[in-house]
């Protein structure tokens, strides 16, 4: 009798000591394996509108802002940053949107309303209206962007460029 008693205690003190483990062990193993069983960062759309065509004049560069959403897991980033674009639009309103960074080292260019070309500060690299490279360090043009017009909005396919 005693040792059916014992046997009983200590089977029923590994069963709950094995239940409040798995209580504790569960959620750990979740948190672990949900990252890889869903995309947990997604937003930041194939195409993200910049504004309305009218808001860009014709043959003046303007900068304009990227902004999107993006969800990471549990948290929601709205109107989250991405970057500026320069924006260029034609007189049969296509356009021209380039990147704001010089594609030698990264550095703002800078439009030169002046001089009528787009400047790098950092090691003088210059490039005309449409982009392409005048002068300077800079192996290529500037990086450009694929645009469409729906409903009167500049949409632009952002990539961020490092």
């Amino acid at each position: 009798m005693e040792n059916s008693r014992r046997k009983f205690l200590k089977i029923a003190s590994h069963a709950l000591g094995g239940t409040l483990a798995a209580g504790v062990v569960a959620p750990l193993v979740g948190l672990a394996v949900h990252p890889l069983m869903k995309e947990t960062v997604y937003g930041t759309e194939d195409f993200i509108a910049i504004g309305k065509v009218d808001d860009f004049p014709v043959g003046v560069p303007k900068k304009a802002t990227i902004t999107s959403s993006k969800v990471d897991a549990w948290n929601i980033f709205d109107g989250l940053v991405m970057g500026s674009v320069w924006v260029i639009r034609k007189d049969d309103n296509s356009l021209n949107v380039f990147s704001v960074n010089c594609p030698h080292l990264g550095c703002g260019i800078n439009w030169g309303e002046d001089v009528k070309q787009f400047l790098c500060p950092c090691h003088e690299g210059v490039f005309d209206i449409n982009g392409k490279k005048v002068s300077g360090p800079a192996p290529r043009d500037l990086y450009s962007f694929e645009t469409k017009i729906e409903n009167n909005n500049i949409l632009i396919k952002f990539v961020s460029f490092t």
